[in-house]
């Protein structure tokens, strides 16, 4: 059976449904490397922000400016 009788036998409608799938699948795979390239990036921006502040030293003056 050549690739002909295979296609007439599936027939058209079938096969192309077959392809838009196929096509609407790579598509939205190629869609998804940005966004989880934006992704990554924001995770990383928010781990840094949220990182704990270093302690004071000791001895350091106060933040209001005013002697205690």
């Amino acid at each position: 059976m050549t690739t002909t009788h295979m296609i007439q036998a599936a027939g058209v409608l079938t096969l192309c449904a077959v392809l838009l799938l196929a096509l609407v699948v790579v598509v939205l795979r190629l869609a998804a490397l940005p966004l989880a390239g934006a992704a990554l990036a924001l995770d990383h921006t928010a781990a840094l922000v949220a990182r704990p502040l270093p302690p004071m030293p000791v001895g350091s003056p106060h933040p209001e400016g005013g002697a205690r």
